[in-house]
């Protein structure tokens, strides 16, 4: 995928070294997804960081690996992007994580693929800081809340989903033609959209087309279309050559529905698919998951 700069207005974020910035911490990227080293239970494992999750949740196949049992908390009904499944959950899960014990409650008990992975972290644990990820450097760190002026930085249509609170970010698809997307660290690939924005611009027509199967959380199978667009704007980036995928006529994919406010006309935005790791491998992306900004610039060398 080639990156054009289509203008310069780019922020490199220096940030002080003091107790509200946390040192550069290295990060594992696997198969498109940001893991990072913690211990359960005393267990060394990794955990993905997941920007697309409202929850937190635990490995199965990790927690029968190593016997592992924790107290009973409440069912989830988990929605996935190929189908739902109600899931159970558990309680004080004792984590080290980057040097600070806890214990968690809460966590999904969910397939997350090989043992090796024990903890997926989303809403719940983003939320509570401002965090960097230089995908090009491999490496994070986490900022005090009201270090960044957020709303002065942010150089991209990024925005919460009312009702869902979901992280999603506008991408202009060319002709004049816009979406609003997922905001999805978790998903290792390009886009996902749906099959009526895919029929909208013509790609199935016009363009090369590659079919795969997709597996989500829940464990359903889809069947996509993969193309190769021309072009996606992404903040003040044009990116050329992206690969989207999108359902066959027999496969859908569950977005967050379009939110009402509760008492309002006003509707959140309807969501159109899902932005990942073949997009935001680029950048540095420093995102305030709590107050919904989001900037995106090109890292300097480590």
């Amino acid at each position: 995928m080639k990156l054009t700069i289509t203008f310069c207005f780019i922020i490199l974020i220096s940030l002080p070294a003091f107790s509200a910035v946390t040192p550069w911490l290295e990060l594992k990227i696997e198969n498109g997804h940001i893991s990072i080293p913690i211990t359960i239970s005393g267990v060394e494992t990794k955990a993905i960081l997941d920007t697309g999750s409202q929850i937190n949740a635990l490995n199965r196949a990790f927690r029968n690996k190593h016997e592992l049992s924790f107290g009973a908390g409440q069912n989830y009904k988990l929605r996935g992007v190929h189908g739902e499944e109600t899931v159970n959950s558990f309680n004080q899960v004792p984590v080290n994580l980057f040097g600070a014990e806890m214990k968690l409650d809460g966590l999904a008990d969910i397939s997350l693929g090989h043992h090796t992975t024990g903890l997926l972290l989303g809403a719940g644990f983003l939320e509570q800081f401002v965090m960097q990820i230089d995908y090009p450097n491999k490496r994070i760190r986490f900022v005090t809340h009201g270090t960044l002026k957020m709303s002065k930085l942010q150089n991209i249509d990024f925005q919460l989903q009312k009702g869902s609170a979901m992280p999603i970010v506008k991408i202009g698809l060319g002709e004049n033609k816009s979406a609003w997307v997922l905001f999805d660290t978790g998903s290792n690939g390009g886009l996902l959209l749906n099959k009526a924005m895919a029929d909208s611009m013509g790609w199935h027509d016009t363009l090369a087309t590659e079919q795969t199967a997709s597996v989500g959380v829940t464990s359903h199978v889809a069947v996509m279309n993969n193309y190769r667009i021309p072009e996606v704007q992404f903040g003040p980036y044009l990116l050329e050559h992206v690969l989207v995928s999108v359902p066959a006529d027999d496969s859908r994919i569950m977005l967050p529905e379009q939110h009402k406010e509760l008492g309002t006309n006003i509707r959140g935005k309807k969501i159109q698919g899902i932005l990942g790791y073949d997009v935001l491998q680029h950048f540095l992306i420093t995102i305030d998951y709590k107050n919904g900004y989001a900037h995106i610039g090109l890292p300097e060398e480590s």
